[in-house]
Parts: structure tokens; C-alpha cells; sequence
């Protein structure tokens, strides 16, 4: 590391010890998919789920999937003839009538099943094989219909929490397209995706003769022009030319003043790259209070108007900075400024727990009774479809009684769903739902701490086990079959594909991959090279680090990897290992040796991923 860069670690560890801390320390591609584990509460809540079905209704439930999913009919419709309780059946004919190999539906059986069960998550599936299979004398059959909600009038209000939302709105509304109409708006937009467009070839010097005409000018408002002269500031810094970056900056910030986000983002990490401290500081705090960029953004501003302050002379400055960063303290600088100030960030993992009146009236609405009901028969995943039809259309103040009742139920996705929905809808952030902890274990138990794979599955699939990428990658660690294959030592191809749906087994080969990935004679534990790896392909790790200039500086590694993916990636995963980690009442030392200048290494912390009880480094021994 270069010896200005030395002198910023320095400066942020001596803030740190200052303050008392330490440095030490989707649909389904098949319903033969094994379906999600029976999990607990993922909170120490202690109220409960209201009970459906009697204990006889539940072992026959239950052993009725089960022979149904390996094509056993005769079997299973002797035990549905000794249920008491049918309240399932819509979901047992489904999985019957849907079955991919074993069971070729009729007509007639689609459209009873309509008639009797349109309001189910299989309805649309139903619907559509019924119109493909019905003969052309007969009528339609019922079209799918809309959850069944009871009035809402005594419903008691959620007690929000108290804090703002990562993605709550700056005060001030942005000034894109500031009295353009329609058709001019629409002109602009093509315009910048032709100059995106050519950036991305690297024809930036041609995207910005293209842009900057006396027409696009007068066509343009301030700040969708700066917009795309952030673009072409981007692409100047991605090719090493840091003056042209500069001066590109320089054009957009006359014309928008703090509204040029990106320009000032990218100018800035130009200008710090060039050693040009004062220019770097002044993008870098201006981004920090710019409505044109979200929280994100906001603060790497001021971490990094922060740090350029602290190697160009003022100090005075670094602590404002800090604090700006700071407000934002779920975000990935936001974190670093909150833990250089010596203060912690104020999450709130607590979640809300079911009321009397609540329990009432979930059970007035038939989705959710059907959702409990499948969730004592071990059926998570078809639970996590009623509860998901009926999210949207709860007013917000109920969102905390289908948080609870997911948090008992142990729905990590759709807890998550719901948090997100609070975030956006509330403007509160209930930490519990954000970052939970399933009760999923790899089939092997881990061998990789809980709080790295809870990350890198929350940002990968949002704790969707059934999720699927455009891509073909499955599961919660969204692996693809050919990575997975290769760390389980055998093929998934064709139907065995959706075995990657099982939680267990994805868990236990990501996990695996991860453990690759680490150990990597390149990586060595690298927390960065790591995520990056994960990401994009150890390939593309090695050709990045052998093209950018980053001055042996882990944060502008970071910022100057070519792929705009795999830098949110690295942060956003990182962000929410940190956040894990002090959710499992864990140290964030990666954190702090982000903060003190130095690369992030891996340290186990598990104790019940140690055979000694001991934390450990990531070297554990090769398969």
C-alpha cells in the first residue's frame, strides 16, 4: 500500500481506537422438488401458532405428500378417506393433478378443481392446462379468483418501530426532466442508452462527441444531461484515464451542482487515483448530500470525502463526513463510517408477536388457515404460496401480524418480503425480517460460519429455496447445475435438477463452493477476492487484478472492477455478513480490517462449525 494510503488506515485506526473498539476482534421447474425441512421460529418470540388440524389430520397430511410425490395414488387416497378435515385437498389434488411424470389430469378433474378451489396459488397453472385440455363443445371453467379478506375495521395497528428506511427518499424531489414532455423524456432515454451503449464498448470518447452537441444541449434538462456525462466519466475511470474522467466531472458539476451524482461519484474516485486530494473531497462530500443519488451512494460519499480529507491535510472535515456516511447505517460505508466513529449501528432484530385479536382475524381470512395448516404438516414451501397471494392486500398496519405469524412459522423469504414491504411502505426498517435466521442447516452441518452463508443467500435468492435465475442457477445459493455437480462429484441434469430446490443440499454444495473459492491459492481467505470469485468466476478475478490500478487499496479494488454486478455484490454481501455477525452477537473483525487499510481475511467464529470449539481460520482441511 502506497504511503498516502498507509496514512488513511493509520488515521481511521486511530479513530477507532479513540473510541474504545477493538480490532481484534420463481417457479418451480417441478413439484418432485424435495421440499423445504420443517423449521422453528427464527426469532426467540414465544407466542405461537394458533393450531389447525387435529394430530391424525396432520401424520395423514403429511404421509399423503409423500406418497403422492413418488406417484402413489391407491395408497393415498386410502388415507384421504380417513381424514377428518379436508381443508387441503385443494393443495393434495394439485400436487396430484400437476404431478410431471405420474399423473395425466382430465379436463373434467381441472375444472372441478376450479370449481372448488380457485382461490388457491395453482389456480393461474390449473386454469391454463384446463384451457389447453378442453374440448371445444364444452364451456369454460371458473377463472381463477381473487384471496377471500374479512373486513379490517378491528384489526389492531401495528406498533411501528422507531428509525428510518435505508431506501426512504431525500427531502428534496429530483429535478430529471424538469419540464420536458413525454416525447422529449422518451428521446432522452434513447440517447442515453446509445451513449451507455457505446461507453460499454469503450467508445467513450465517441460517446461524449455524440452527447455533447448544441441539439442534445438544448434537448436535455441539467440533470439528465449530467446523468450521462456520469456515464462517460465512468467509462474514462474503468480505462485508466483519470484527467479525462476528471474533466468530465468537472462539465456535468457546472451544469448540475450536486445533482451530477454520478459525475461526482466517478470523478472523485478519479481525482483520489490521481493523488488530487482537494478535487476528490469536493466531489466526494457534494455526493453526499446529492437527491440525486440514493443511500448507497450518499454514503460512500462521505466515507470517501472522509478519507480524501484525512490524506489531503483536513481533518477538521473527517468527522462530518463520517457522519453523514454514518446516517445511512445499514448501507456498506455507512457501516465503516458508524464503526470508525466507535458507535454501533441501531438495529433492532426484535420481531412483533401475534395478539389475540390478530390471531382472530388471520383466522377469518381461509389463505392463511391453509398456510398454518401446511405448515404443520411440514409443507413450507406451498404455505409460503398462500402467504405471498394475500401480502398485497393487507393494509400496511397489518404487515406486522403476517410478520409474526411468519417468523413462528420460520418463512424466512417471506419475513423477508414483508420487511422489505415495511421499508418501502412504512419507511421503517424491522431488522428481524431484513437479516433472519433460518433454521436450515447444510446436509453436512456447516462448515462455513451461519453469517457468511445467511449473506451471500439473502443477496443471491432473498431466501427463495425454489428460486431460479434467467440463468439456470437454482436454489437459496442460486447455484448453477455444472458448480454443483462438480462439488458434489456428480451430474444434475434434466429432472435431477430441481433436487438443487432442496435447502439441505444447496446449502451443503454452496457451502462447499464457498470453501473452494476461499482457499483458492489466489484468494487465501481474501473476503474480497472471495465475494468476487463467488460473483463473476475466479477467471474474471484474475484478469481484473492484473488490469486495474488500485494502488494495493482494498476499497478502491472495489470501486474500480469493471463489472457494476459484482461491485454491489461484494458490498451488499459484505454488508449483510457484518450485520449477521452482529446479529449472532459475532466480532466484525473483517470490518475493522477494512477500516484500519488492510485486506479482509476470513476467520471462522462458529463454534459449532469448530471441532475444538475454538474459532478458526478458513483452512480447514481439503475433501
Amino acid at each position: 500500500m502506497n504511503t498516502s494510503l498507509r496514512w488513511i488506515a493509520s488515521a481511521l485506526t486511530g479513530i477507532v481506537f479513540a473510541t474504545g473498539l477493538s480490532l481484534g476482534g420463481a417457479q418451480a421447474q417441478s413439484e418432485m422438488a424435495a421440499l423445504a425441512p420443517r423449521v422453528g421460529p427464527m426469532s426467540d418470540s414465544t407466542s405461537a401458532l394458533p393450531a389447525i388440524l387435529a394430530r391424525n389430520d396432520i401424520a395423514l397430511y403429511t404421509e399423503i405428500f409423500d406418497l403422492q410425490n413418488d406417484g402413489q395414488w391407491d395408497k393415498a387416497d386410502r388415507l384421504i378417506a380417513q381424514l377428518s378435515d379436508d381443508s387441503l385437498m385443494g393443495h393434495v389434488l394439485f400436487q396430484r393433478y400437476m404431478h410431471p411424470t405420474a399423473y395425466r389430469s382430465s379436463y373434467q378433474e381441472l375444472k372441478n378443481w376450479l370449481a372448488d378451489y380457485a382461490d388457491h396459488p395453482g389456480a393461474t397453472r390449473i386454469y391454463g392446462l384446463a384451457l389447453k385440455r378442453k374440448p371445444s363443445s364444452v364451456g369454460y371453467p371458473r377463472k381463477p379468483q381473487a384471496v377471500e379478506m374479512p373486513a379490517m375495521d378491528a384489526v389492531v395497528a401495528f406498533d411501528e418501530p422507531q428509525g428510518g428506511s435505508e431506501t426512504e427518499s431525500p427531502a428534496t424531489e429530483s429535478r430529471k426532466y424538469a419540464g420536458k414532455s413525454s416525447s422529449q423524456r422518451a428521446k432522452i432515454r434513447a440517447i442515453q442508452s446509445q451513449i451507455r451503449s457505446l461507453v460499454q464498448r469503450g467508445n467513450v470518447t465517441i460517446a461524449l462527441k455524440n452527447l455533447d452537441t448544441k441539439a442534445n444541449r438544448a434537448l436535455f434538462d441539467p440533470v439528465s444531461f449530467a446523468e450521462s456525462l456520469g456515464v462517460i466519466a465512468r467509462g474514462y475511470f474503468r480505462y485508466h484515464e483519470d484527467q479525462e474522467a476528471m474533466a468530465v466531472a468537472k462539465m456535468a458539476t457546472k451544469l448540475a451542482g450536486d445533482d451530477a451524482a454520478r459525475a461526482h461519484w466517478w470523478g472523485g474516485l478519479a481525482a483520489f487515483r490521481a493523488k488530487d486530494w482537494n478535487t476528490a473531497a469536493a466531489h466526494f462530500a457534494a455526493l453526499s448530500l446529492s437527491v440525486e443519488a440514493d443511500d448507497w451512494l450518499r454514503a460512500a460519499g462521505g466515507f470517501w470525502a472522509s478519507r480524501a480529507y484525512l490524506v489531503g491535510g483536513e481533518p477538521q472535515n473527517v468527522s462530518a463526513m463520517l457522519q453523514r456516511a454514518a446516517e445511512m447505517p445499514r448501507t456498506f460505508y455507512g457501516l465503516l463510517a458508524t464503526r470508525a466513529l466507535g458507535q454501533t449501528p441501531p438495529l433492532d432484530f426484535e420481531m412483533p408477536v401475534l395478539s389475540d385479536t390478530e390471531t382472530e382475524f388471520l383466522l377469518e381470512i381461509p389463505a392463511a388457515r391453509r398456510a398454518i395448516a401446511l405448515i404443520e404438516t411440514g409443507q413450507t414451501n406451498r404455505a409460503d404460496e398462500e402467504l405471498r397471494r394475500f401480502v398485497d392486500e393487507l393494509p400496511p398496519s397489518f404487515v406486522g401480524t403476517l410478520l409474526a405469524l411468519a417468523d413462528r412459522a420460520g418463512l424466512a423469504d417471506v419475513a423477508f418480503r414483508l420487511g422489505r414491504d415495511m421499508e418501502r411502505r412504512q419507511k421503517v426498517s424491522l431488522d428481524g425480517a431484513l437479516y433472519p435466521v433460518p433454521g436450515w442447516e447444510p446436509e453436512d452441518g456447516f462448515g462455513i460460519d451461519r453469517a457468511l452463508i445467511f449473506a451471500i443467500v439473502r443477496q443471491e435468492s432473498q431466501f427463495r429455496s425454489r428460486a431460479i435465475s434467467s440463468a439456470g442457477a437454482r436454489g437459496l445459493m442460486q447455484l448453477m447445475p455444472a458448480t454443483a455437480g462438480y462439488m458434489a462429484g456428480d451430474r444434475f441434469h434434466g429432472s435431477s435438477r430441481a433436487e438443487l430446490f432442496e435447502p439441505g443440499l444447496n446449502l451443503s454444495l454452496g457451502q462447499k463452493y464457498v470453501h473452494h473459492v476461499l482457499n483458492l491459492a489466489e484468494i487465501d481467505g481474501n473476503l474480497l477476492y472471495a465475494l468476487a470469485a463467488y460473483n463473476a468466476g475466479p477467471g474474471n478475478l484474475q484478469r481484473w487484478r492484473a488490469k486495474i490500478d488500485y494502488a494495493d487499496d482494498p476499497l478502491l479494488f472495489i470501486e474500480s472492477l469493471p463489472s457494476r454486478e459484482t461491485r454491489a455484490y461484494i458490498e451488499h454481501v459484505l454488508s449483510n455478513f457484518w450485520i449477521y455477525r452482529l446479529r449472532l452477537k459475532q466480532n466484525v473483525d473483517s470490518l475493522d480490517m477494512l477500516i484500519g487499510g488492510s485486506w479482509p481475511i476470513y476467520v471462522s467464529q462458529d463454534q459449532k462449525g469448530s471441532p475444538t470449539g475454538e474459532p478458526r481460520t478458513v483452512r480447514i482441511s481439503a475433501e
